[in-house]
């Protein structure tokens, strides 16, 4: 859109301005929205429901399919025949789902990804990848990103074969499916009968710049607390500021985000990326046994972890209503199950 319009807009305006862009399906909109009744009796504290953006369909669900829809989209829209990503590891949920969008849409994939902790074992994400038929190129590391100079490679070497690689970045499009997102979480609430106070995620990018920019754009009393799954100096909401006013600016909105605006910690990361940690591993279990809903130990057990502290020292009252998102990472459960099985 050309023009930028004052905020706060209408749920209606949000939704249209979100609608004009390209679109390639990848899943069933919106995803279930639900109450966590028997983790509650367990602990007490607020009200506490579940957005299970790990049901978006496409290769076992997971949040990085609402990006897709645009990115594919807009990959076709530009005559793309090749989409290129950089900078996970080899057992990236991020990676699965980059291949299974690029094979939905009849498009070739290559992925430059680290090794990364149990990324030798043909197993969770990197089993489903090789499944999918996905050109990986291995960097010997453990580390996220820090690849720049393998995928500028790439992306030279395939247009020197004369293809026509689509380059997924970090911008607009990474952040304005979790726009939508955060309409269909507080319209499921509504139905309800219930404001929500506070919605807790794992992110370390795009999916919270978009629920942070959501808020923002509708002026609601809401507050996005963010768990990053990796470190980095100075933290990673200057980063999500960014992504969050480079969607603004493509929707058309009139608001900045700064990142002080932005809560998003590291404290339960651990001691390295892709880690597990104890607090993880028992959110992960307890869940499972109160609810029969799954997390996993790098990104959602961690967040999660966060969200029961929270409830079990009293930072969060009775009065509060909190969403937790779920966005998947469903295979990497069974590459970690020695560590979720020990003990």
């Amino acid at each position: 859109m050309n023009t930028r319009d004052p905020v706060p807009v209408s749920v209606a305006d949000l939704r249209r301005r979100i609608a004009a862009l390209p679109r390639f399906h990848l899943t069933d909109l919106p995803t279930p929205f639900e109450e966590l009744t028997n983790l509650r009796a367990a602990i007490g504290g607020p009200r506490v429901f579940i957005k299970r953006d790990d049901l978006t369909h496409s290769a076992l669900g997971g949040n990085k399919n609402r990006k897709f829809e645009f990115e594919v989209a807009d990959a076709l829209q530009q005559g793309c025949d090749v989409i290129v990503w950089g900078g996970g590891v080899r057992q990236s949920n991020h990676a699965r789902q980059c291949a299974a969008a690029a094979r939905k849409a009849g498009l070739d994939v290559v992925l430059v990804l680290n090794r990364g902790i149990h990324g030798d074992d043909r197993q969770g994400n990197r089993l489903l990848t090789e499944l999918l038929g996905a050109d990986v190129r291995q960097v010997d590391s453990d580390e996220m990103f820090g690849v720049e100079e393998q995928m500028d490679q790439v992306e030279r070497e395939l247009r020197d074969q004369g293809r026509r690689p689509y380059i997924v970045g970090y911008g607009p499009l990474t952040a304005v499916g979790y726009v939508e997102c955060l309409i269909e979480t507080v319209e499921q609430a509504a139905e309800r009968g219930i404001s929500l106070s506070h919605v807790y995620v794992a992110s370390g990018g795009g999916t919270q710049a978009g629920l942070e920019l959501g808020v923002r754009a509708l002026g609601l009393d809401l507050q996005i607390r963010g768990f990053t799954p990796l470190r980095v100096p100075g933290g990673r909401a200057p980063e999500q500021a960014r992504m969050a006013n480079m969607t603004a600016e493509l929707l058309g909105l009139d608001l900045t985000l700064d990142p002080a605006d932005i809560s998003n910690s590291d404290a339960y990361m651990g001691p390295v990326y892709a880690g597990p940690t104890p607090a993880g591993i028992e959110a992960i279990k307890l869940l499972a046994r109160t609810e029969g809903v799954f997390l996993e130990p790098v990104y959602t057990g961690k967040a999660f972890a966060a969200l029961l502290d929270d409830m079990r020292s009293g930072a969060l009252s009775e009065e509060d209503a909190v969403a937790f998102m779920h966005t998947g990472g469903t295979p990497l459960i069974f590459a970690y199950a020695e560590e979720l099985s020990a003990g």
